[in-house]
């Protein structure tokens, strides 16, 4: 048998920070991978949609030009077959970058091939057995399939697929409202394809505050896309070439049909075939059920990033890879905090949050203070035309430290941390008042609402 300290399964974003965390501390690590080499970032999410979304966004800005004084005369030339070659070269690049780096650690030895444990101690790995006393499964997440009526018979698409088509549809049917389906949609819809989005509940991003989902939902109208939300699909079918959906929207019977389908309603954790339950470690529908120090049911096996279907973005992959890596290593002595945990939806324009939202303080039972700006009311938005959406904080009702904000707007995504800095600091409202801001920016939002929220207090 061959024998490693570590053996760590995927060398996606988490698997690669907690290898690398764990072969700093001197120990022998085997980084598993069926391959390609890269991950979910860098071969199918991340890095490939914001590149295809910054085309989408250009679009955008081309599209309302005239606004500025700039016009195009509605003849805006799209190059897919270059766009998607964009694409595909960057990917490459930072995949071959990726595994450079990983080649360069003297401690960590990549093995190709599909993993499954044969006991606890005990890992195959393709032919090969390899003994080893400390796991750290880390292999993504992959797309959840709804059991529609007729689905898989009329035939669809991920975003897998996606990604990876050649030609663009004439119509497109988005089944799904989080930010994949806000992502893709938008982008299709601004290649100049008819977009329809179709989503179950009552607004998009059904899990954050009504507010976001309804103001971006109403932004995407305005666009172009046709947009059905408090929806129950029946079923679907294939009818003169055509793809249909068949359902329920607000009490009305209701039918769409499109060229093309794409089916983008959740992700789980990657854990088939690995055999877990011979390895003695507890699943769930959304993944690998793990403690505050990333341990399995397993006190010797962690898992960390997507498969444990805790919140599925890169960033909390990589701080959950580093923290597992340190764990197996040291013992579990570091528990993950995921108070201070910026996210965002790369739309345009984009929406970002950083710890509680309203809907979250109410069910945590936090008393809150709430305010809200909105971007038309900022002179650098006023000026550069960017005037959709708001910034939201919530800061404790006593103490005024800042616990949450929401951000539907331009450059959202780059905003948010200006709130993450803050509250990494646990600052209140009072201390950000103190930090002085160039003027004229979209960062001073954040400022004007908090001197507004004392100016209210």
């Amino acid at each position: 048998m061959n024998a490693f300290d570590v053996m760590v399964i995927g060398a996606g974003s988490a698997g690669r920070y907690g290898a690398r965390t764990a072969a700093e501390q001197g120990a022998k690590v085997g980084l598993v991978e069926t391959g390609p080499f890269g991950g979910l970032c860098i071969l199918k999410g991340c890095m490939p949609t914001k590149a295809y979304l910054r085309s989408a966004e250009l679009v955008g800005f081309m599209q309302r030009g005239s606004e500025m004084g700039i016009d195009t005369d509605g003849k805006i030339r799209i190059n897919f077959e270059h766009i998607k070659k964009r694409k595909d070269r960057l990917i490459a690049e930072m995949a071959d970058y990726a595994k450079t780096d990983i080649d360069g650690e003297k401690n960590i030895t990549l093995l190709t091939g599909a993993a499954r444990f044969l006991s606890p101690q005990t890992l195959q790995v393709g032919e090969t057995i390899y003994e080893c006393g400390k796991y750290l499964i880390a292999t993504g997440s992959k797309e959840i399939i709804p059991p529609f009526p007729g689905l898989a018979e009329t035939g669809f698409i991920t975003s897998n697929d996606a990604l990876e088509m050649e030609k663009l549809p004439a119509s497109l049917i988005v089944l799904g409202g989080g930010a994949e389906a806000l992502e893709f949609g938008q982008f299709f819809h601004r290649m100049d394809v008819q977009t329809t989005i179709i989503q179950r509940s009552a607004h998009v991003l059904s899990w954050e505050d009504t507010d976001v989902g309804e103001t971006l939902g109403a932004i995407f109208k305005k666009d172009g896309i046709d947009l059905y939300t408090e929806t129950t699909i029946k079923h679907l079918e294939l009818k003169n070439g055509q793809k249909r959906v068949y359902f329920e929207h607000k009490g009305q019977n209701t039918v769409v049909e499109a060229d093309e389908i794409l089916v983008v309603t959740g992700r789980a954790g990657n854990i088939e075939q690995l055999g877990l339950d011979a390895a003695g470690v507890e699943t769930g529908p959304s993944g690998i059920h793990v403690n505050a120090y990333l341990q399995t049911s397993n006190e010797n096996i962690y898992a960390a990033g997507d498969v444990t279907g805790l919140n599925l973005v890169v960033n909390v992959a990589t701080y959950q890879g580093k923290i597992a890596g340190n764990n197996l290593i040291k013992g579990p002595v570091e528990k993950a905090d995921y108070r201070v945990i910026p996210i965002a939806v790369f739309t345009d324009p984009q929406f970002a949050k950083v710890g509680l939202s309203e809907k979250e303080a109410r069910a945590q039972g936090i008393a809150v203070r709430v305010g809200k700006y909105p971007f038309d009311d900022l002179g650098k938005a006023v000026v550069t035309n960017q005037t959709e959406g708001f910034i939201k904080i919530l800061a404790d009702a006593t103490s005024g430290e800042i616990l949450g904000t929401q951000i539907v707007g331009a450059e959202a995504s780059n905003l948010i941390h200006q709130a993450a800095i803050a509250m990494h600091y646990r600052a209140t409202l009072q201390d950000y008042a103190k930090i002085a801001h160039i003027h004229p920016t979209l960062a001073e939002i954040m400022l004007y609402l908090v001197e507004d929220m004392l100016e209210m207090n």
